[in-house]
């Protein structure tokens, strides 16, 4: 696949994400994308909570280079990523005993309710639409916060959206579990269609009270879908 990367900048340069990235891309992830996420920082997600969620996404991001990884000029760490995979209708759960897509650790209400959201937005994308069998599925994206607003989410996502890379995987659109208001903000402005969603407040525990309460005002999970 030769899709271009976005050019150096004075502070950062990029790569596409290969299977010998996957210990420092795991441990990223664990250092930035838990610990500041909306939803999994209002669930407390600690990292045997997620371990299993970040395996499953690196298994799929990794059958194919359509992932891209920022690092800083200065010392060449990982600053930020955008993991992606190939999701085609056939890979759809067949039966109810079939392994979800978004599995996480332990049995805490927050953390299980996390992953009941992603499920079953995720599950229903193909009925939802129908008229398409292979896809790129944004898994996750994560800037640490001591590089955000340089722009790197969205290079990361006009990289992705290159014409020639979905061709290359033979994708016909882009779907996403948006699940931060930021990130709600930045799809839709780049005309994703929100498909489905998911209101947090209509998860609430035995007392009344809502699970999952989001610092930065997150009130929702979008399923968002883009045609190319």
């Amino acid at each position: 696949m030769s899709t271009i990367l976005p050019k150096s900048t004075e502070k950062y340069y990029f790569e596409t994400v290969k299977a010998s990235n996957r210990n420092e891309i795991f441990q990223f992830l664990n250092n930035n994308f838990r610990v500041e996420e909306p939803l999994s920082k209002a669930a407390g997600m600690t990292e045997s909570d997620i371990q299993s969620c970040f395996d499953g996404v690196l298994d799929r991001s990794l059958k194919n280079e359509v992932s891209i990884l920022a690092r800083s000029k200065i010392d060449d760490q990982i600053v930020g990523c955008m993991l992606n995979s190939v999701w085609k209708k056939e890979d759809s759960k067949k039966n109810e005993d079939s392994k979800e897509d978004f599995q996480f650790g332990g049995n805490r209400q927050g953390v299980v309710t996390i992953g009941e959201i992603l499920n079953e937005l995720h599950e229903s994308f193909w009925i939802l639409r129908p008229n398409h069998n292979t896809v790129l599925h944004f898994e996750i994206s994560s800037v640490n916060k001591n590089h955000q607003r340089q722009g790197l989410a969205s290079k990361f996502m006009k990289w992705t959206e290159n014409e020639n890379l979905l061709k290359s995987v033979n994708a016909s659109g882009i779907v996403a579990e948006a699940t931060s208001l930021a990130n709600q903000i930045l799809l839709s402005s780049r005309g994703y269609e929100t498909v489905a969603s998911t209101m947090l407040n209509s998860r609430i525990d035995s007392n009344g009270n809502q699970i999952l309460v989001c610092e930065d005002g997150t009130e929702r999970v979008n399923l968002v879908f883009k045609k190319f």
